[in-house]
């Protein structure tokens, strides 16, 4: 299986920072938050603003790239895991072969417009273009919703499990994969903890 992702162990937050500009410049995921991001699975009802961890909590989050709501999206996500239990639910990763996909299939993705919900207006775009794969539902709704293929689409691609220790760090290729998140164990609840930076 073809694959655009980097693992490690780095121990020191620095040496995290530093790996991350080797692969590009670092972009803060909120207007006023910092370059490293803190992600912690938590129940939802402590949970302040709207975000993934609010909709679902401990739940499932769905399959996504990240950032689907900016024009230019971050080419690679790095994730580090900090949190205080073994053995962590892991992260879902699906590769997007296209190479998977009927003709049709390659018109949907290219070519079917939906409109993506953003900081200002708003924009439209398809799934795929200029090789810059965009996906989320929480934040793209199609034009026509009767011409969704993506429950298809997704089906065909690879996928493989991120099993987490302390301080193992992962950079995935955000313009070719997506990623999720399976239901969390309630003993993870504040305890699995990811660092995040996005590079664009």
């Amino acid at each position: 299986m073809k694959t655009n992702i980097y693992e490690a162990e780095i121990k020191d937050e620095k040496d995290f920072v530093e790996l991350a500009l080797s692969f590009g410049k670092p972009m803060k995921s909120r207007q006023h938050g910092i370059i490293i991001d803190t992600l912690i699975a938590v129940e939802s009802n402590i949970v302040e603003k709207d975000s993934l961890s609010k909709r679902y909590g401990l739940e499932e989050f769905p399959i996504h790239t990240d950032c689907a709501y900016l024009k230019l999206p971050p080419k690679y996500i790095l994730l580090r895991y900090v949190g205080s239990i073994e053995n962590p639910t892991p992260t879902g990763i699906v590769h997007f072969d296209k190479s998977k996909l009927s003709d049709e299939e390659i018109d949907f993705i290219q070519k079917t417009i939906w409109f993506v919900k953003s900081k200002d207006i708003g924009f439209y775009s398809p799934i795929l273009k200029d090789n810059i794969l965009r996906y989320d539902k929480e934040v793209m709704k199609l034009v026509n919703p009767k011409e969704d293929k993506m429950i298809d689409i997704l089906a065909k691609m690879d996928r493989r499990e991120i099993q987490w220790y302390k301080n193992k760090v992962v950079v995935i290729n955000n313009h070719t994969h997506l990623h999720f998140r399976p239901k969390i164990k309630i003993e993870e609840n504040n305890k699995r903890i990811l660092q995040r930076i996005n590079i664009v």
